[in-house]
């Protein structure tokens, strides 16, 4: 989404831009694929920057398709339900909403609900403008920082834990308030603590589902590029070799053998592909350097059509449901990625057929039900390779365990109502999305990793600029506002 932000806001300048998809869909974790008459978006369920004034609602603007992708905003009282060993706590707009509705139902720990929120306000205020914010942290800017971004200062290598210790938050509440960790797939003990407010405060605004659903939504986009004069998309079309020449990049080729030339060159990819794919004789040490990364973590994804039953009537709706055995997560993501064990597991569940009455993604009188959960990618990847159908008996061993929670705790006899069903592991997100040891946000939200050099940038080979959630930020928002910036840093380049 970065780079086709990115290449659209270039080719409104009148610049001839050429688009290079490795996948035969545009929009990367945003794209949408058909099976038997059900359209799965691949991993995103929700977004945020889509109201007036956001990142997603400025950006259609300016290349002229608001009015024709519209939003449906989930239920402002409770966008997401966050269930912890069946306790069940809606997240509603309005962080004060939330405070007082957390105070109400938890009057013993009402200082520390308190100075939770003062935090994450106090955060907030100094990410709202991020065009205020210093390019680095260098000593001439650090004096002005200091009073202008305080807690930005002071919190810049703090976890989401290592707030909730200084404020002596319970064990309960650090899960239902981390209830939303699988958008950063970290448990409070290692996402940094900015990145968490980032998320938190984005989503507070509102939380949005395409109308017309994530398929539309991007198409909107694609077509609104290939209309721009000059401006070309080629699907199925992978990168295999940068070539450079005294210092600059030359030209790219592609698996095919085809050669192509430009004045400037931008890399969707992950940085440290990018890189690779240059050689290491040929990248500055700190450019090498920066991208020795841990990825974050890979999903365990389920897609499924329902009939026969309403999904309403099981708790699900306008929102998503966030399902935890306990409340310590950290425990969770250690079961789940370091020993192997999904048997009781974390859940995302949504059900983007109840977010918006617009047909087209099931077929009439069904239902859509997606579930993920996070995974390890090297576990699954060497077992597939090692042996396919040890992999299968696998993933069919986690498939029908999550069915047994899900029927056990929120949808009875749901297996019998099922008319699709597709499984993807950590190895089907590297296969088809190209995502590095299949991570879902680029390099690990952790405080080493969230930080200002986690932007747009131009290399130091001048006419090669990196956009993606790691040369960015993740999400879709996140992503279409590092080619937003992108575009803007090259228009004036």
């Amino acid at each position: 989404m970065a780079g086709l932000a990115a290449a659209n806001l270039l080719g409104r300048d009148g610049r001839r831009v050429l688009l290079l998809e490795a996948h035969d869909v545009p929009g990367g974790y945003a794209h949408t694929f058909e099976m038997r008459g059900f359209r799965f978006c691949a991993q995103v369920h929700y977004i945020f920057g889509c109201g007036e004034g956001g990142t997603v609602d400025t950006f259609l603007r300016e290349i002229g398709v608001r009015e024709e992708v519209p939003f449906v905003r989930l239920d402002p009282e409770g966008f997401d339900h966050v269930v912890v060993a069946g306790d069940r706590v809606r997240i509603p707009n309005g962080l004060l909403t939330f405070q007082s509705r957390l105070i109400r139902r938890y009057p013993q720990w009402r200082t520390p609900i308190i100075r939770y929120f003062e935090a994450v306000e106090a955060v907030a205020r100094e990410l709202d403008d991020d065009r205020e914010l210093p390019s680095s942290w260098n000593p001439l800017v650090l004096a002005s920082a200091a009073l202008r971004f305080p807690n930005l200062l002071r919190h810049q290598r703090h976890t989401l834990a290592d707030v909730y210790d200084k404020i002596a938050m319970p064990p309960h509440l650090r899960a239902v308030l981390a209830g939303q960790s699988g958008d950063y797939l970290l448990p409070p003990e290692e996402v940094s603590f900015i990145l968490h407010v980032a998320l938190v405060s984005g989503y507070d605004r509102g939380a949005y589902y395409p109308r017309k659903h994530f398929g539309h939504f991007v198409a909107t986009i694609a077509e609104a590029f290939t209309r721009l004069p000059g401006c070309e998309m080629k699907l199925g079309t992978t990168v295999s070799r940068i070539h450079l020449a005294d210092g600059r990049v030359a030209a790219i080729e592609t698996a095919a053998g085809e050669r192509y030339t430009a004045e400037r060159y931008v890399s969707n990819m992950d940085p440290a592909r990018t890189w690779e794919m240059i050689g290491r004789q040929h990248v500055s040490r700190a450019e090498w350097n920066s991208t020795r990364y841990e990825y974050s973590c890979a999903t365990f994804t389920m897609y499924m059509g329902v009939q026969g039953i309403d999904l309403r009537d099981h708790g699900f709706g306008s929102h998503n449901v966030w399902h935890y055995p306990h409340s310590d997560i950290g425990r969770m993501y250690k079961d789940q990625l370091h020993r192997h064990d999904l048997s009781d597991p974390w859940l995302f569940m949504s059900t983007p057929s109840l977010h918006t009455d617009e047909p087209g993604i099931c077929p009439p009188g069904h239902q859509i039900l997606e579930l993920c959960t996070a995974c390890d990618y090297q576990y699954m990847a060497e077992l597939r390779e090692r042996d396919r159908r040890a992999y299968n008996v696998e993933k069919k061993k986690i498939r029908d365990r999550i069915l047994e929670i899900v029927e056990r705790d929120y949808v009875p006899k749901l297996r019998e109502h099922l008319t699709m069903r597709v499984t993807g592991s950590p190895a089907t997100n590297a296969r088809y999305c190209r995502a590095p040891k299949g991570n879902s946000y680029g390099a690990a939200l952790t405080p080493a990793n969230v930080t200002l050099a986690r932007k747009p940038v131009q290399t130091s080979l001048g006419n090669l600029y990196l956009a993606n959630a790691t040369a960015g930020m993740p999400s879709v928002s996140g992503a279409i506002g590092a080619g937003v910036k992108l575009a803007r840093e090259m228009r004036n380049a």
